[in-house]
């Protein structure tokens, strides 16, 4: 490919993997254009701002794969930042199924993963060049070292073995000594927020949800999950009576999950009710997008249960790493994920990322979503109950999980290979633009 056209090629593998998918989340009719078509704009970013061709040939692509992996893997890690996309269109997504395979994600982070996937398909393109060096002879064109290519690709294959080796070892051991419970995720077709909405419809809601809590506890469940914004008042200062009337005839703990907006701000919380009607401390949704920030956000407490260490976060928070990793590192046995998705483009992904909160800190993960998509994971990420209504509808989606047994290598490290990519993709920018500088100057001798 011509040079002035090689940034072609990184722009069309960008755009094609980011424009459908990010399209089919964002794509509502009201949504803006660049929202709508955010993928296609950074594939058309990258076709301006690609580089990296006039650099390896005058390294002899000798960075080649070094540099392709930082600045991919590096440009994700930039990405966990950024409010509206978090870990969204990550490269070890489509992989969330695959609990079999994706376990190391507890001491590798799911970064750790990109950069396997990434190493892969750059080691593949090498071989390739390397391939068509051999075939054709090109004016001007500098060739791919054959040797360097070849250690590449069995160092390649090397960490394709360890990693599945790894997560088959820690797939198939079996926790000791760590207690079992049962667990409602409670599925609500909710047709708007709960602060949205009037006395008379959170008046239903509350039957709707007295109705499957006790549905929920006839089949044994010990904890019940309620959806995001599923109420539209503070649990403690209305309904109070009820709420605590319904734990303690069915002798569950209930995690009551709400929304509203009073004098001290924006609150997007959940609270746990005890059987004895002991309301546990609040926790406030991290990371807000459409919707203002949450005042009580920034603390994950971790509430003591006689079926272990209960936990919860919201929506959003399981998108990004931090918020999950925090409530592990509290000591959190069972993770809660409420959410309130607005699309069906939405919840088709969530679960990818849920299915990676688990595996990265080893704990079950229970997702109650407002009528699109529920489930209940293990703590490697696998799936043992779900229900998936794109209408909507009223479901209980319950499943016995065993509890986490401790904080897994990547709830105490954190990201630690995200932040090695992002210094490496810094290193590589810095270091470009030296060796371009430095030809240009000997060009001038």
């Amino acid at each position: 490919m011509p040079r002035k056209w090689s940034a072609l090629a990184p722009a069309i593998a960008i755009g094609l993997w980011l424009w459908p998918f990010l399209y089919r989340i964002f794509g509502i009719p009201d949504a803006p254009f660049f929202l709508k078509h955010l993928g296609l704009l950074i594939g058309v970013f990258t076709f301006f701002t690609s580089s990296e061709r006039k650099f390896n040939e005058l390294t002899g692509f000798r960075w080649f794969i070094l540099q392709g992996l930082s600045a991919w893997v590096g440009l994700e890690m930039i990405r966990g930042f950024i409010p509206v996309l978090g870990t969204m269109g990550f490269a070890a997504n489509p992989l969330a199924g695959q609990s079999w395979l994706i376990q190391p994600v507890s001491i590798f982070s799911i970064y750790g993963l990109n950069l396997l996937i990434v190493l892969f398909n750059f080691a593949l393109a090498q071989l390739i060049m390397h391939w068509i060096d051999g075939k054709w002879s090109f004016e001007g064109i500098v060739p791919v070292d054959g040797q360097a290519t070849r250690r590449w690709a069995l160092g390649t294959t090397l960490a394709v073995v360890i990693w599945v080796s790894i997560s088959l070892v820690i797939y198939n051991q079996v926790p000791e000594g760590t207690q079992t419970i049962r667990v409602a995720a409670l599925h609500m077709d909710l047709d708007m927020p709960g602060h949205q909405v009037d006395d008379a419809v959170l008046a239903e809601r509350m039957q709707l949800l007295t109705h499957q809590t006790r549905e929920a506890a006839e089949q044994g469940a010990e904890v019940i999950y309620v959806p995001e914004m599923a109420f539209g008042f503070d649990p403690q200062e209305q309904y109070t009576d009820e709420l605590q009337a319904l734990t303690a005839e069915t002798d569950t703990y209930v995690y009551f999950t709400y929304a509203l907006e009073d004098e001290t701000g924006w609150h997007n919380e959940t609270v746990m009710i005890s059987p004895s009607g002991e309301f546990s401390p609040v926790y406030g949704k991290l990371h807000a997008f459409g919707e203002p920030p949450t005042v009580t956000a920034g603390i994950f407490p971790v509430n003591e249960t006689p079926y272990g260490k209960l936990g919860s976060i919201i929506c959003m928070d399981g998108v990004f790493t931090d918020a999950a990793r925090n409530l592990s590192r509290n000591g959190a046995q069972i993770m809660a994920i409420p959410t309130y998705n607005t699309t069906v483009g939405i919840s088709e992904q969530n679960w990818t990322h849920f299915v990676f909160r688990a595996v990265e800190n080893q704990v079950p993960v229970v997702n109650a979503d407002k009528g699109f998509y529920s489930m209940i994971t293990d703590t490697h990420g696998k799936i043992l109950a779900d229900v998936s209504t794109p209408e909507g509808a009223n479901e209980i989606v319950i499943a016995d999980v065993t509890l986490s047994s401790g904080n897994s290598i990547y709830t105490l490290l954190g990201d630690w290979l995200g932040w090695i990519s992002l210094a490496g993709f810094v290193f590589f920018m810095i270091f470009q633009n030296v060796v371009e500088k430095r030809a240009k100057k000997a060009e001038r001798n």
